[in-house]
């Protein structure tokens, strides 16, 4: 596709994402930049894809609202910040981009892998706490606080499923090949479990002095928390772009055997 047209299409997207307060205005920037390249180099299929994951994301914000996360724990809020896109869109914009280098067809179906990961992680974080049963962590199975990363439920277990189905229906319905929709439901599904694990494991988390939550925030009840857990470098930003890896890798590592 030619850059005026992915442009043109790339502003309209933005445009959505601004009539949303969806993101930040550097956000919009960033975004409408990685939409060009995304678009100009995949063309319609790549597009529709991004628009899929922009649009559920959106909806499922919408749908679920403070009830995602009931206490407060969670460090994100509000529109995504140019950090926050390029955490969840770098990653498949690099594939892309490692594309028109190389012309593998690897790193096409490596793009879709990652955005349905980050479907799938964004339906599972957003409808999984509205889940009338108590959430546990994917690692140890012990209950905690809904909206903490590392837990999980079976709505959104289920959440995440539909979620890189989405992007996986979405392939075959452009390429005709249910292998390549195969490969980018499971290495989509796959990465998104992987960032429950590192979300329950390595992701870092703090107490708060005053209720004694565990939380995302290093500020809870007005006052400073205290690091009870994880890695300090491993935010939730961080644990999506190694999710976004893993989802990329697992999918290259596919199209070996395909």
């Amino acid at each position: 596709m030619s850059i005026t047209a992915a442009a043109g299409l790339s502003l309209s997207l933005s445009a959505f994402a601004y009539w949303k307060k969806a993101l930040t205005p550097g956000g919009i920037v960033l975004a409408c930049l990685l939409c060009i390249l995304i678009t100009s180099v995949g063309g319609i299929p790549a597009f529709t894809v991004l628009v899929l994951t922009l649009v559920g994301t959106v909806a499922a914000d919408k749908a679920a609202g403070v009830r995602a996360d009931p206490a407060g724990v969670r460090r994100k809020s509000g529109s995504r910040d140019a950090r926050r896109v390029f955490c969840n869109v770098g990653t498949g914009s690099a594939s892309i981009a490692l594309y028109l280098v190389t012309g593998m067809e690897g790193f096409l179906l490596a793009y879709y892998a990652v955005m349905a990961e980050s479907l799938a992680d964004s339906l599972a974080s957003k409808i999984g706490p509205l889940s009338k049963e108590e959430p546990h962590d994917i690692w140890t199975g012990e209950r905690i606080q809904a909206g903490l990363s590392g837990g999980v439920s079976r709505l959104g277990t289920f959440s995440e499923l539909c979620g890189a189905a989405v992007i996986a229906v979405t392939v075959f319905a452009f390429s005709g090949d249910w292998k390549k929709a195969a490969i980018v439901l499971l290495c989509g599904f796959a990465g998104a479990v992987s960032d429950s694990v590192l979300g329950s494991r390595v992701q870092v988390k703090y107490i708060c002095c005053r209720c004694g939550c565990i939380t995302e925030r290093e500020v809870h009840c007005g006052e400073k928390t205290i690091r009870h857990s994880g890695l300090p470098f491993m935010s939730n930003d961080a644990v999506n772009l190694t999710s976004n890896g893993i989802a990329l890798l697992l999918a290259l590592a596919c199209t070996v055997l395909y």
